[in-house]
């Protein structure tokens, strides 16, 4: 499940919100440089997703439990571990407008000055999402 929080930044005065965490069947990552947020669907990882499906002794999510358990049983790939699955979602992702690349453990920034939550205050979710 993912989140919407809102924040404020303490550096520049900026109020905005983030999304992080991704849903049943997208995940959502950040750019390195700008932190721009981008998702992507599992249907179009295809493949990757269900080795990195096949490989889980749980499911990925509990709501989709039978269809995971269905891809562990039949799907005739070989499993990848959550790196190896990081690092071909990531290659699959065109490169951020600003020359950044989409990464998993991209940190968000603040859309006004590019900090990190160091320099944040808040942090109220304002909505969850699947």
């Amino acid at each position: 499940m993912g989140s919407v929080i809102a924040y404020r930044c303490e550096a520049c005065g900026t109020d905005f919100r983030v999304s992080e965490g991704g849903g049943f069947f997208f995940d959502r990552l950040h750019c390195d440089r700008c932190g721009k947020a981008a998702t992507v669907s599992h249907g179009d990882l295809g493949d990757i997703h269900l080795r990195f499906v096949k490989g889980l002794k749980t499911p990925y999510a509990l709501a989709r439990a039978a269809m995971d358990r269905d891809i562990r049983a039949n799907y005739p790939g070989e499993p990848v571990g959550r790196d190896e699955y990081h690092a071909l979602a990531e290659a699959t992702l065109e490169p951020c407008e600003c020359g950044g690349r989409f990464r998993y453990d991209a940190p968000s920034r603040c859309p006004g000055c590019r900090s990190t939550r160091e320099a944040w205050s808040g942090g109220r979710v304002v909505a969850h999402y699947d």
